[in-house]
Formats: structure tokens, C-alpha cells, sequence
């Protein structure tokens, strides 16, 4: 298994051929981005929670020169009790790998791994070091997206963090009243939903609502008409439009 900035071998190991044979047969598909895993340091893995210790990041298969945008995508609930084979194979599928593959962008896209609900402190402490370590990440060109709990993890993280990054898309999730909205107002964010996706539909409408009441004039909201949650996520995983339009957007413009 390739595994970048690791200091340890011995977690995350088993399964290492079906591991290595799940990531070649994407590499081999790919045209754009190449996969690798990274695992987590020790030392810093013990300050990440319920994350675990291999994310997934993939790179442009033709690296330009310069710093390269970073887009960050959080898994839903699924995602949890998910070996490492499994969750790389749904990523190249539905989630952030195959949307990296499929928009053919030039952008670095890295997925985390977690056990539990998306802990913001935790994924700030993985920022840090994802920035101090990835020289060539463009650091005012971070972008975080999201569908279910991956939803709900990215409007957490925004509502704490909201400096840190130039665009969000929270996505098919319900967050009542939760956050402020009046934090949130230089902040680009796009809101999807399925159609038929209960308390979700409604409530990823109504944050959308509350952040341009609260004055955001770069808030986005798309509805799939007529999709349940599972069609609603790979919506937004195939949506090139999204990342299209984060790109379009650099911190502190």
C-alpha cells in the first residue's frame, strides 16, 4: 500500500492485497488523478478523534506549476463501519475520488476517514497539517463538501472554522436551528437536496433561506427533483457544475 507521510506500518494493514488491488484497478481506470492513501502520524492521529488513521487524496495526473487548490470531501454515515477497501471503492464511485476523476480539474481532493460524526476540532487539527505538509496546496483555495452526515459535518465545520475556506457545499442534511447564519455571510456555500429526501429537503432549503436573510449574496441552492437521499448524494458527486464553481472562488475576495 503507498502510504505518504506515515510513520507507522502497522495500522490499517489488513486486507493490504485487496487494499492494493482496489487502488491499482482505480489507478488503471483513472485518466485524470492519480489515488494514493496517506496515513496519519501517530502523534497526530492522536489528537484526531474518531478519524481514521488512512484518508484518501488524489493528485492531477499532469501537475501544473503553482499551488493547487485543496477540495476536502467529508463521507456520509455509511462511511463509518466501512473497512478501507470498501470506502476506496465507494469513493471512486460515488463519493469525492470519482468526482476529482470525473471533473478532470487540477485540483488536489482529500477524503478523511472517520468512525464516528465529523468532529470540526479534529478535522482543523488534520488542516494544520495537511497544510504545513502539502507545500503545494494554494492554502487561500481550501474547499469542503459534503452529503448526509458528510452534509452535516461540513455546515459544522464552516460554523466554527469559516475563515479557512474560500467555498462550502453542505449538502442533504437537516440542521434545524443550528448555526449562525450571520457568520456564514462572505462565505460561498451551495445547498443540494433530493427531492424526496424527507426532513432533508426542507432543511438544507431552509439554511439556504437563513444565510441570505443574514445578507449572502453567494449562496446557491439545488433540488434534484423527484431523488431519495442515495440518488441525491450521487447527484452531488457528479456534479462538475460544483466544483466548477468553488474554483471560481479564493479566501478573503
Amino acid at each position: 500500500v503507498l502510504l505518504v507521510g506515515c510513520n507507522s506500518t502497522r495500522t490499517e494493514q489488513v486486507g493490504v492485497a485487496e487494499i492494493n488491488k482496489t487502488l491499482e484497478g482505480i489507478n488503471n481506470r483513472f485518466k485524470h488523478v492519480d489515488v494514493e492513501l496517506v496515513e496519519w502520524p501517530d502523534k497526530l492521529q492522536r489528537q484526531l478523534g474518531k478519524l481514521k488513521k488512512v484518508a484518501f487524496i488524489a493528485y492531477p495526473v499532469k501537475k501544473p506549476p503553482g499551488k493547487l487548490p485543496l477540495l476536502i470531501a467529508l463521507h456520509g454515515g455509511g462511511g463509518r463501519k466501512m473497512s478501507l477497501e470498501q470506502q476506496l471503492a465507494r469513493s471512486a464511485e460515488v463519493k469525492g475520488l470519482g468526482l476529482a476523476e470525473l471533473a478532470g480539474r487540477d485540483l488536489i481532493l482529500l477524503e478523511p476517514n472517520s468512525a464516528g460524526i465529523w468532529d470540526a476540532g479534529a478535522l482543523d487539527t488534520m488542516l494544520d497539517y495537511v497544510l504545513e505538509n502539502y507545500k503545494e496546496i494554494d492554502k487561500n483555495r481550501v474547499y469542503v463538501m459534503g452529503h448526509s452526515m458528510g452534509g452535516w459535518g461540513t455546515w459544522s465545520w464552516i460554523n466554527e472554522s469559516s475563515d479557512r475556506f474560500a467555498a462550502a457545499a453542505p449538502c442533504g442534511f437537516s440542521a434545524d436551528e443550528t448555526g449562525d447564519a450571520g457568520r456564514l455571510v462572505k462565505l460561498p456555500i451551495w445547498g443540494m437536496a433530493g427531492g424526496a429526501d424527507g426532513a432533508r429537503t426542507g432543511g438544507v432549503k431552509k439554511i439556504v433561506e437563513r444565510l441570505r436573510a443574514a445578507g449572502n449574496v453567494n449562496v446557491k441552492h439545488t433540488e434534484f427533483a423527484g431523488a431519495n437521499h442515495r440518488e441525491a448524494n450521487a447527484a452531488v458527486f457528479s456534479s462538475v457544475e460544483l466544483v466548477d464553481w468553488m474554483l471560481g472562488f479564493s479566501r478573503g475576495e
